[in-house]
């Protein structure tokens, strides 16, 4: 089994001492962030099993974090929270948590709660290799889990078939696909008489939408197919 790597994330030191009684009682490396800035950094430089939010009061933002860390990354999110109302709760679980835990409950408790949603994510991560987002530095992030693209911190919205040419392409940096290859990977049949013109299209579709926000990813290698050119290369 993978080491368990853990982040926890918090505005204060509460992130911090929760942490260090985290790693007396369970066998985890358990890093810190006290900013979302730092937590996304570690997030795309590091691979983690689970973030754990520690919140202090119940505020918009939180959810606006958790909801951000939901479109950058797959990993699991577990609050530890005061006690709140049942609509502050179900804010966070709209927002994109996977559970939580009162900050009076006892560790050995978040420890179990802890290890039981990382074996589902490690076991899920085995079934389908696919469950990882794409992060091509801190331009852009492909997460195919919920279906999002991220371009300098802004969503671009696609088609289902946009997307899954997008993400196809992009798992393969630089390598080129030929139309008939695409259409077989996409839309799982053999190039028809229409099929050539289909693909064509979408792909127009997608180029163009990724001109509008200034980036040239989609490559066209005139005779052959297209490629994906990463921005500066995947992390």
């Amino acid at each position: 089994m993978l080491s368990k790597r853990i982040l926890a994330i918090g505005d204060d030191l509460t992130a911090f001492q929760f942490a260090k009684k985290f790693m007396q009682n369970a066998s985890a490396d358990v890093s810190y962030a006290m900013s979302v800035k730092e937590a996304l950094n570690l997030l795309l430089s590091s691979e983690y099993c689970l973030v754990i939010m520690c919140i202090q009061s119940f505020e918009k933002h939180n959810a606006e974090i958790i909801r951000l860390i939901r479109e950058t990354s797959p990993l699991p999110i577990m609050a530890i929270v005061p006690k709140l109302s049942v609509s502050e709760k179900i804010s966070l679980f709209h927002a994109g948590i996977n559970a939580y835990l009162e900050q009076s409950v006892n560790i050995s408790i978040c420890v179990a709660q802890a290890n039981s949603l990382i074996q589902l994510y490690l076991d899920a991560k085995k079934a389908d290799n696919k469950i990882y987002p794409l992060v091509f530095e801190t331009e852009l992030i492909i997460n195919p889990i919920y279906r999002h693209v991220i371009i300098g911190g802004e969503p671009l919205e696609l088609t289902r078939t946009e997307f899954d040419l997008l993400y196809y392409m992009a798992s393969h940096p630089s390598q080129i696909f030929t139309r008939q290859q695409l259409y077989r990977q996409i839309w799982g049949d053999d190039l028809g008489i229409n099929g050539e013109n289909t693909v064509r299209s979408h792909i127009g579709n997608l180029y163009k939408k990724l001109a509008d926000v200034g980036k040239n990813y989609i490559q066209n290698s005139r005779g052959v197919g297209y490629k994906f050119l990463p921005p500066t290369g995947k992390k």
